[in-house]
């Protein structure tokens, strides 16, 4: 309708310049319509051949990156035609919530001769998120400003932003009732193919163990000492109930699920059997698993996992708890520690289910009340740690209880 509306101005242009010089006669009159009749082909024939057979690509350095990295975006251009193109606007289309990252996703090129473009922005520290890149807009016109040309080049790039990982050395977990209650592969086990050592043997000890090379040159029986290797099978439980983070900002949750993704890739590192349980407007339970598989699965939903939960996590842990392997490990990610959690870690340690709590706070202080419960949490055994920050997870991990009490 608009180009029609532009059509009939043209029109009308053209017819009533002519009529003038038919009617008027004379040099100015006649320049008046033959000008206009050379501007009108100037715009249809911009409207028509500007841009006509340009493409374009969108190159990004990386699909899938971690939040807190910078996503670098090109966007190659080539124009094809020949006609002659004054100025031209390329104009990359970001979800709103990225506006904001980009430096610049629009740029004003004066080609001239230039047949090939380039508009290349970046989209630094990441949130974490799934995002869709959408189309191209090339947009360009005459030099007059009259007529204005708009080629979309339709796209759809798919970016995913996982939680931001923090490398964690050391997090001593090994718990005391997993020997001896789970499959052979989880329980403490001799790795054969590291022996420590010989030592006398002792009535008892498998054929298999003896160093018979060792027994040949001493003259009595020696048994191989091999490293013992210790693995967990552990269950995350995180907090994704709203009205725990209503109190504190959206860095806050993101602190959790950067705890809960750091922890995880840590004790996949570490060959650990592991699984999640995360409640929210999607009510998801992983099962536990040493495969890696298993933990892209996981690392796949912390992406795109929000705080949108009911007051459910206490329920989602009890309900949980009864299917987990004898022996597992339950680790609580959470911003909440009151009285009806310590009841329930009270009672999963009755039961002889350990578990190690993760008490995000962020930059708050730790209430009274909270320290009591701590203290209450500390005499059943149960390892707390206060994270405040993610660049302090590390030391955090070190150090449970010790940590939490000084804070």
């Amino acid at each position: 309708m608009k180009r029609f509306g532009r059509i009939l101005l043209w029109l009308i242009l053209l017819v009533g310049t002519f009529a003038y010089g038919k009617f008027q006669g004379g040099f100015v009159s006649w320049f008046t319509f033959y000008a206009s009749v050379l501007l009108a082909a100037y715009e249809l024939l911009t409207a028509r051949h500007a841009l006509r057979n340009a493409t374009s690509e969108r190159v990004l350095s990386s699909l899938k990156i971690n939040a807190g990295q910078t996503l670098e975006v090109d966007i190659l251009v080539e124009v094809e035609g020949k006609w002659p193109l004054p100025w031209l606007v390329l104009e990359d289309t970001l979800p709103t919530r990225l506006l904001l990252q980009s430096g610049s996703n629009r740029e004003l090129h004066f080609p001239g001769s230039n047949r090939k473009l380039r508009l290349s922005y970046s989209l630094p520290n990441m949130p974490r998120g799934k995002y869709v890149l959408g189309d191209t807009r090339l947009v360009t016109g005459d030099i007059f400003g009259l007529t204005k040309k708009v080629i979309v080049h339709k796209r759809q790039d798919e970016v995913t932003v996982y939680p931001k990982i923090i490398p964690i050395p050391y997090w001593h977990t090994i718990n005391k009732f997993n020997i001896g209650h789970t499959n052979a592969q989880n329980r403490m086990a001799e790795d054969s193919s590291n022996v420590i050592g010989v030592r006398d043997y002792a009535q008892g000890d498998r054929l298999s163990r003896i160093h018979w090379r060792a027994s040949a040159r001493t003259g009595s029986l020696k048994t191989k000492e091999f490293e013992l290797h210790v693995t967990n099978d552990m269950m995350f439980f995180l907090n994704r109930s709203e009205e725990a983070y209503r109190s504190g900002s959206n860095q806050l949750f993101e602190l959790a699920v950067t705890t809960c993704a750091s922890l995880l890739k840590h004790a996949v590192s570490k060959k650990y059997s592991v699984g999640l349980t995360s409640y929210g407007k999607d009510r998801l339970t992983i099962a536990q698993s040493r495969s890696f598989e298993q933990y892209i699965r996981i690392i796949e939903h912390l992406a795109i996992v929000q705080a949108d939960g009911g007051d459910e996590y206490n329920d989602a842990i009890l309900r949980e708890v009864n299917y987990l392997q004898r022996g597992s490990t339950i680790v609580l990610v959470t911003p909440v520690l009151d009285q009806p959690l310590v009841q329930l870690i009270g009672f999963l340690e009755y039961r002889k289910v350990k578990t190690e709590l993760f008490f995000i706070v962020g930059g708050r202080q730790l209430t009274d009340v909270e320290v009591v419960h701590m203290g209450k949490l500390e005499t059943l055994g149960v390892h707390t740690y206060v994270v405040r920050d993610e660049n302090e997870l590390e030391e955090v991990v070190r150090g449970p209880i010790s940590y939490a009490s000084n804070s």
